[in-house]
């Protein structure tokens, strides 16, 4: 508190000491200037309330810069200079404010802390504090807490300040003594160590296993009704259906149900597409080009023939984000070199498609040769034989 209160001389010139409308600002920001805390208070108190706001920066020593000049070589010399230049462009995070009037200053004095950004349209807020402008002649002003003169001072006789004036300690709050843990053995009337035991006696032991033994059926709750929510028997089921288990019951299932959709939701979004129908003389640059206003491509997976080094028709693209994927997907249906394409999104499974290929092309070939009549000797036609033992 001292140290948001305490201004010396050295700090305001001789022609302010006796100005009544000034203010201390203290806890400002470092991104904060001159017109934003001019801002901040002309809000909190009226328009063109704030004459002047004069923020302290940090002074230059000649002597220390000589030293550190003889000891440091020209290149950390540079370094040194452009970090003076930045710490002195930083304010020390207090500053004097001039209001038009008294009455404006102790409007601001009552109002103690105002909280804002910035700019308007920061969102981040910080807080700020003002407080009266304090002399070094004013010495016992200096003494006397602070928290004492708000009727906050938690330390009461043990407090290093004075408690001069108008001003009250916070009341203390009675120690209150834990109550103690009821003991689970003796719950269950079987503990050994009797008056020695650490934990409360202070209730009515009950024997379990007995009372469970000499409840009735009606007491005991329905399993099924428990944890299906029903049960075949109804009426005639000699347990007991209870309204308030039914409902844990609802209420445990409708929470189960909202975590899987939350963990559903929660699956990330592919940042891959397929694209179909391409053209056989379609390059990978050509595909490349035609995805650049999607976004920036990070690979592209472009199959091709061995033999004439054709597209196989088919591609994979992988982008950088899923904003990239969505604008590629908006260009299902477009034409690239006289061909459609059908683009989705996902990854291309190379080897899977291959393979659904390849068998697609033995299932032909299977087809053609049992559509294939057989032909004898003499031009007859002649049965196909079935061949036991083995597969084709």
């Amino acid at each position: 508190e001292k140290m948001d209160n305490e201004v010396t001389e050295q700090d305001i010139s001789a022609g302010d000491q006796q100005d009544e409308r000034k203010v201390f600002v203290s806890r400002i920001p470092p991104n904060f200037n001159e017109s934003s805390v001019k801002r901040l208070i002309e809000t909190e108190l009226e328009e063109n309330a704030v004459i002047n706001v004069s923020l302290l920066y940090p002074k230059d020593d000649g002597e220390v810069d000589q030293i550190r000049d003889e000891s440091l070589n020209s290149q950390d010399k540079k370094d040194f200079k452009q970090s003076s230049l930045v710490d002195q462009q930083r304010h020390r995070g207090f500053a004097f404010v001039t209001l038009k009037d008294a009455s404006l200053r102790q409007r601001a004095l009552d109002v103690g802390k105002i909280r804002g950004g910035s700019k308007i349209t920061s969102t981040k807020k910080f807080t700020i504090y003002l407080r009266p402008v304090v002399r070094e002649d004013e010495a016992e002003n200096k003494e006397i807490c602070y928290l004492w003169l708000n009727n906050r001072c938690p330390y009461g006789d043990k407090c290093k300040f004075l408690h001069k004036g108008e001003g009250g300690c916070t009341e203390e709050k009675e120690s209150s003594v834990k109550a103690k843990k009821k003991c689970f053995a003796f719950k269950k009337g079987k503990c050994k160590l009797g008056d020695n035991c650490p934990y409360s006696h202070d209730f009515e032991a009950v024997n379990i296993k007995e009372k469970l033994k000499n409840r009735v059926d009606s007491e005991k709750d329905c399993i099924s009704w428990k944890t299906k929510g029903k049960c075949r028997k109804r009426d005639k089921c000699p347990y007991r259906h209870d309204e308030s288990v039914l409902q844990a019951f609802l209420k445990k299932r409708k929470r189960k149900q909202g975590c899987e959709e939350g963990e559903a939701g929660k699956n990330r979004q592919p940042l891959s597409i397929r694209v179909y129908g391409l053209n056989y003389d379609t390059t990978e640059d050509d595909v490349k080009e035609f995805f650049l206003s999607c976004g920036p491509i990070v690979e592209i997976t472009f199959p091709k023939f061995e033999d004439s080094d054709r597209s196989k028709g088919y591609c994979g693209v992988l982008f950088q984000s899923p904003k990239a994927v969505a604008k590629a997907i908006e260009l299902d249906g477009k034409e690239l070199h006289g061909r459609w394409l059908r683009i989705q999104a996902g990854k291309m499974y190379l080897r899977q498609w291959e393979e659904h290929h390849m068998g697609k092309e033995v299932m032909s070939s299977k087809n053609e040769t049992a559509d294939k009549q057989l032909v004898g000797e003499f031009g007859q036609k002649v049965k196909r034989r079935k061949k036991h033992g083995y597969k084709e």
